[in-house]
């Protein structure tokens, strides 16, 4: 029998624990100055940035630019509008027409219509009537347009809207025939001045303005002003 701690057996060790090292921490100072470190670097990115687009459009502000516009071209795609229709207006209007004698009373010989009417006026400025010469250009650069004044283009009675409210006949004559006839050639009239003295002229050649300005920004014209001649068109 082997006895324990014979000399054929190794020597017993006894284990001894390893302490190990705590990880490592980085300084709280360290971190705050790489964070630092990283604002102010990107702070600097930003306005280097900010300075070279300040740069880019200074230059851009004293650059001169050099623009070409064919105003002969500018006139003929302007005159291709034609009969530039640019403001509507829906007019209402109620008229009477009758015929009296003086000595005798309407209940007997009168003759009286009183008719509803509505008609639609369509202003505009006729382009074809540009001319090439209607077109220049100032030394700042301003494309100017001398353009045809606005004028009705068309004005129409709406005939199914249009009918008779009352009709009034004495007892010893025959109705006129042709009365309504007359009153509707009155109340197309009615309608068309109406339409003038509500300002369809002077909002057509603004929106006639701005038609044309839209137009001639996109054939390469920067500024454009308009020179309206005086009066009025055929009305």
């Amino acid at each position: 029998m082997t006895n324990p701690g014979s000399a054929g057996d190794p020597p017993a060790v006894d284990a001894a624990p390893v302490a190990k090292k705590p990880p490592r921490k980085i300084p709280a100072l360290a971190l705050l100055l790489t964070a630092l470190a990283i604002v102010l670097l990107f702070i600097a990115a930003a306005a280097w940035f900010i300075a070279h687009r300040i740069e880019q459009a200074a230059v851009r502000a004293v650059t001169r630019k050099e623009e070409t516009v064919d105003l002969g071209s500018l006139v003929t795609r302007i005159r291709d509008l034609n009969r530039l229709e640019t403001a509507s207006m829906r007019v209402v209007s109620v008229s009477t027409i009758r015929q009296t004698y003086d000595l005798i009373p309407n209940a007997l010989a009168g003759d009286e219509l009183t008719l509803y009417s509505a008609g639609d006026v369509i202003a505009g400025v006729d382009l074809s009537l540009l001319k090439t010469e209607d077109a220049y250009r100032q030394p700042d650069g301003t494309v100017v347009v001398h353009l045809p004044p606005p004028q009705v283009l068309l004005s129409r009675i709406d005939n199914r809207a249009t009918h008779v409210i009352d009709r009034r006949t004495g007892v010893f004559r025959r109705a006129d025939v042709g009365m309504e006839g007359r009153a509707r050639q009155y109340a197309e009239q009615n309608i068309r001045n109406e339409a003038l003295r509500k300002g369809i002229l002077p909002l057509a050649q603004t929106n006639a303005e701005a038609r044309i300005a839209g137009l001639l920004h996109t054939l390469g014209a920067s500024k454009v002003r308009f020179d309206v001649s005086t009066g009025a068109g055929p009305r």
